[in-house]
């Protein structure tokens, strides 16, 4: 069975991107968002997905990318979004921690997929499409990434 998810880049007057910390598993830091139920748009499951985690509205703008790991069925869709109501909170028992990052000062508890995605968000790309063969092509892709 496949998996689709969808996640929303977030950044605020100064250019800081909203992460929020899982409050589960390994407690990763990624941005906020998760997988679309069955029959499920893909803008209302993200809406849906950030008022669960961060008890906000937002608009979503534009389509960064789409990152496929055919390796394990998984697709994952990164949007542009900005926030139309609320502060940014910790919503449990999802999320334990939400806090906005400059570039240089990201966590180190990032995915190495995540990090890619929060790259081309920083990036200001739209309507790129990255594809991971394997778990190495992630750490492949990411040391090229910091060699760059």
């Amino acid at each position: 069975m496949y998996t689709l998810g969808v996640f929303a880049s977030i950044f605020d007057e100064t250019s800081r991107i909203l992460l929020v910390r899982q409050a589960y598993g390994s407690r990763q830091w990624t941005t906020p968002g998760g997988r679309v139920d069955a029959g499920e748009s893909l803008l209302v499951a993200l809406e849906h997905e950030t008022l669960e985690e961060i008890a906000c509205d937002v608009r979503i703008e534009h389509l960064i990318g789409v990152y496929a790991k055919p390796y394990r069925d998984d697709l994952v869709l990164s949007f542009a979004a900005a926030l139309i109501r609320g502060t940014p909170q910790p919503c449990l028992p999802e999320i334990s921690e939400v806090s906005f990052f400059t570039r240089s000062g990201l966590p180190r508890t990032l995915a190495f997929n995540t990090r890619v995605r929060i790259d081309d968000a920083f990036d200001g790309h739209r309507g790129i499409v990255r594809v991971f063969n394997s778990a190495e092509s992630l750490v492949a892709h990411f040391c090229s990434q910091a060699d760059a």
